[in-house]
């Protein structure tokens, strides 16, 4: 994907995402099977893990180049991303305590942080080359080192991923 891509991609999956938990009630977002996150839950979860994306995005380019480093392969595209981070899960992987929601904060809050944060991370996406999406790594807790591009590619998946399981918890606690 092209950044313009990206962005419309990180747009369309957090707005649905906005959207959909938008759309429930107290005692929906509140809903949840055994040992999963209820839908507020899974509202912060994605706030929470959303928040160091958006920080790295801002940092001066030096710093994640210190940090961790430059590429030295090729941006894994965005479907071999996402079949690297689902096995990581099959195999047992899961969110680090950090992005793990405690208590969910004010829903309408977070709604509006996220949308929000979202906005900042595209607007400055837009000012990359694709050279540079390419270039420059950010540590991501299950799957390494990842390109800025690959690291943009999970955090699309990352809420489709999470809005597939506020949809299958909704809909199993209906039957």
């Amino acid at each position: 994907m092209t950044s313009p891509e990206i962005t419309t991609s990180l747009r369309n999956n957090h707005a649905s995402f906005i959207h959909l938990i938008g759309q429930l009630n107290g005692d929906q977002l509140k809903q949840s099977q055994p040992h999963q996150w209820n839908p507020a839950q899974q509202l912060e979860h994605i706030y929470l893990s959303f928040r160091p994306v958006l920080l790295a995005f801002q940092l001066p380019r030096f710093i994640p180049r210190l940090l961790f480093g430059v590429a030295k392969r090729k941006s894994r595209d965005y479907d071999t991303l996402v079949r690297d981070y689902q096995t990581k899960l099959q195999q047992g992987g899961k969110s680090p305590s950090a992005y793990v929601p405690t208590k969910a904060a004010n829903t309408i809050k977070r709604l509006l942080e996220l949308e929000k944060s979202v906005d900042r991370l595209c607007h400055i996406i837009d000012g990359l080359t694709e050279e540079e999406l390419d270039r420059y790594l950010l540590p991501h807790p299950l799957l390494g080192k990842l390109t800025m591009r690959e690291m943009l590619y999970f955090t699309s998946y990352h809420v489709t991923h999470h809005h597939r399981q506020v949809e299958k918890n909704l809909s199993l606690s209906r039957h």
